[in-house]
């Protein structure tokens, strides 16, 4: 029965990432992640997200990305670290950048690969990975990003293929030069702007 689930949780994942990667407007940004420290906002995620249909402008599709239990865990857990205090869309669109890393050929391709990347995520750097466990929200945002939901930013667009995410009043300037001068912006939700090549 475990063995069936896992078939059709794979079918399921297969198809939201070919749906991803196939269809619709072209990826134009990403954002890195910042800490916040602000209370969440409940959102209604029915009218603030759909699933994926944007086609990517990087070379992706390595195949399957991992979806098992510790796959499950480090998801839910950067979740947790870069999106704790975000509205619930915001959630899913910090695991569905890890998971459009996790597809591009300019990343590692697992999740576990992608989170632990050098210099890639400020937790890990910071030791905020290691003081932090997921909440059940997380655990649901991971879920939902990898069943293939982009929520829609404040633009009207889904993140899509974004691949970066920034909270700008938190990142230096440095960064946020570089944001905007060598990504494209896609969306932003919440405190992050969300960002593609």
């Amino acid at each position: 029965m475990i063995e069936i689930r896992r078939t059709v949780l794979w079918a399921v994942v297969l198809l939201n990432i070919t749906i991803l990667f196939t269809g619709g407007k072209e990826c134009t940004e990403t954002v890195e992640d910042a800490y916040l420290d602000a209370p969440a906002v409940a959102l209604l995620q029915e009218q603030r997200m759909m699933p994926a249909v944007a086609a990517p402008k990087t070379t992706v599709s390595r195949g399957n990305i991992g979806t098992n239990a510790e796959d499950l865990y480090l998801l839910a857990k950067i979740i947790e670290c870069e999106a704790r205090y975000e509205p619930y869309d915001g959630k899913v669109a910090v695991g569905a950048v890890v998971l459009n890393r996790a597809m591009s050929e300019r990343f590692p391709n697992t999740i576990k690969g992608v989170i632990f990347q050098k210099g890639q995520f400020q937790p890990i750097t910071d030791g905020g990975w290691d003081s932090k466990e997921p909440s059940e929200q997380s655990y649901r945002a991971a879920r939902e990003a990898l069943k293939g939901v982009r929520p829609i930013g404040e633009n009207g667009q889904t993140v899509g293929n974004a691949q970066f995410f920034i909270y700008e009043s938190l990142a230096g300037s440095r960064a946020t030069k570089w944001f905007k001068e060598e990504l494209n912006y896609v969306t932003t939700i919440g405190n992050h702007d969300f960002y593609c090549r």
